[in-house]
C-alpha cells in the first residue's frame, strides 16, 4: 500500500464508523495527470461490477460523440426525421440534456414478455414508447427514458442493433473488457461478481444479472444500463477519454465533439448537464467541493460513479454494490462526495 493508499484509508477510518452499514464493499482508483496514483479495496469487493448508469456515458455518449462528427447537424434535428413512429418535436441534445420533458422511469419491465431476446424485447419497448408523449420541455428531469429515445434514434440512424454498436464503439476503443451480459447470462462465474439486490420480482440475490429492472426484462442489453466490468477497465475507459478532452486523441470522433459533449450545455437554472455527462451542482455535487465546475461524469445507482476534473487532472473512479442486500439503504449517497473529498485532500 502506497503512501496516498494510506493517507486516503485512515480518512475514511477516522470519518466512517461503520462502512459496512452503508455498502458491503468498495473500490476506488485514483489517477492524477493520467497515471495511477493508487486503488483503495475496502470492505467485500469483487473483480466485476454492475455499472448501472455508467453505462450511458460508456456506451450511448461516448457512440454518440462519432455519430454526431459525422453528422453535426442531426444533433438539433427532431429525431422523429429517423423515427417516424416518434411524433414529437424532441431532439438529440434534449435528449442527451435530459430537456426533453420526458418522465424519469416508467415501469416498462412489467409489460416486457416473450423470448429473452434482447432485440425481440427491446422492439417491444420501442411499441411502449411510441404511445408516449413528452411534458413541458424546460428544467431538466433525469429519465431513463430519453436514454431509450436515443437508442432508438442511433439504432434506427445507424442500422444496427444496440449490441452491434456496442461490439463496434468496443473495438474501436479497445474496451475488451466492458461487457453487456445479453439474455442476462454471466460471462464468468457468478462468484466473481458484486452482488446486487434481494430482488422481490425475480426472487432472488443477483449476482451476474443486472440489477435494473428494465434492463433486466429487455434481457440485458440497454442505452441507459447493463454494461459489466473491472475498476481497471471502467478507469481505462476514463483516461481514453481524457486524451481526447486534454490531447486531442481522436477515438471517440472529433476532439471538438468530444469536448463539446462534456462541457455543460445548459444554464445552472435548468439543470447540470453535458450532452450525456453529468456537470457539477454547485455545493451539493456528486463529486464533493473540490473538483472543479469544469468537471464532468456520471453516477450509477448500484453505486457506482466515474469523475474527471481537467482543470487539476484528477479522474476518481468508486465501484460498490451499495444495493446489497436492498436498494433501500441510501447512505451510500451521502459517503460519495466525502470520498472524492478525501481523495483531493489525501493528495
Amino acid at each position: 500500500m502506497n503512501a496516498f493508499e494510506k493517507a486516503l484509508k485512515k480518512k475514511i477510518a477516522d470519518n466512517v464508523a461503520d462502512l459496512s452499514a452503508i455498502t458491503p464493499g468498495v473500490v476506488v482508483d485514483v489517477h492524477v495527470r493520467g497515471r495511477r496514483k493508487g486503488t483503495l479495496r475496502l470492505g467485500d469487493t469483487y473483480k466485476y461490477y454492475d455499472m448501472a448508469s455508467l453505462t450511458k456515458i460508456i456506451f450511448t455518449a461516448s457512440y454518440s460523440m462519432g455519430f454526431f462528427t459525422e453528422h453535426p447537424g442531426a444533433l438539433t434535428a427532431p429525431v422523429r426525421r429517423a423515427l417516424p413512429w416518434w411524433k414529437a418535436s424532441s431532439t438529440p441534445q434534449e435528449l442527451l440534456t435530459h430537456s426533453a420533458g420526458l418522465a424519469w422511469w416508467k415501469p416498462y419491465y412489467l409489460k416486457l414478455h416473450g423470448p429473452m431476446d434482447p432485440q425481440v424485447r427491446w422492439n417491444q419497448l420501442k411499441k411502449l414508447l411510441a404511445r408516449g408523449r413528452p411534458g413541458r420541455k424546460g428544467k431538466s428531469v433525469y429519465s431513463d427514458l430519453d436514454l431509450w429515445l436515443m437508442g432508438s434514434f442511433l439504432e434506427a440512424s445507424e442500422e444496427k442493433s444496440l449490441l452491434e454498436m456496442w461490439e463496434s464503439l468496443s473495438e474501436r476503443i479497445e474496451t475488451p473488457n466492458l461487457f453487456f451480459h445479453p439474455r442476462n447470462k454471466p460471462r464468468y462465474s457468478r462468484k466473481l461478481y458484486a452482488p446486487t439486490e434481494r430482488c422481490p420480482w425475480r426472487h432472488k440475490v443477483l449476482q451476474g444479472e443486472v440489477h435494473d429492472d428494465n434492463t433486466w426484462a429487455l434481457g440485458g442489453v440497454a442505452p441507459h444500463a447493463g454494461l459489466f466490468g473491472p475498476v481497471e477497465a471502467v478507469s481505462d475507459w476514463g483516461l481514453k477519454l481524457r486524451a481526447a478532452v486534454l490531447n486531442d486523441s481522436r477515438r471517440f470522433g472529433d476532439p471538438k465533439m468530444v469536448r463539446k459533449f462534456v462541457k455543460r450545455q445548459i444554464p445552472p437554472s435548468r439543470g447540470d448537464w453535458g450532452l450525456g455527462f453529468m456537470k457539477p451542482t454547485r455545493g451539493k455535487a456528486s463529486c464533493g467541493r473540490y473538483f472543479s465546475l469544469d468537471s464532468f461524469g456520471h453516477t450509477g445507482f448500484t453505486g457506482t460513479s466515474l469523475w474527471m476534473d481537467p482543470k487539476h487532472d484528477v479522474l476518481v473512479v468508486i465501484l460498490s454494490n451499495r444495493v446489497h442486500p436492498t436498494r433501500d439503504n441510501n447512505s451510500f449517497l451521502a459517503l460519495r462526495p466525502k470520498l472524492h473529498d478525501w481523495v483531493c485532500e489525501s493528495l
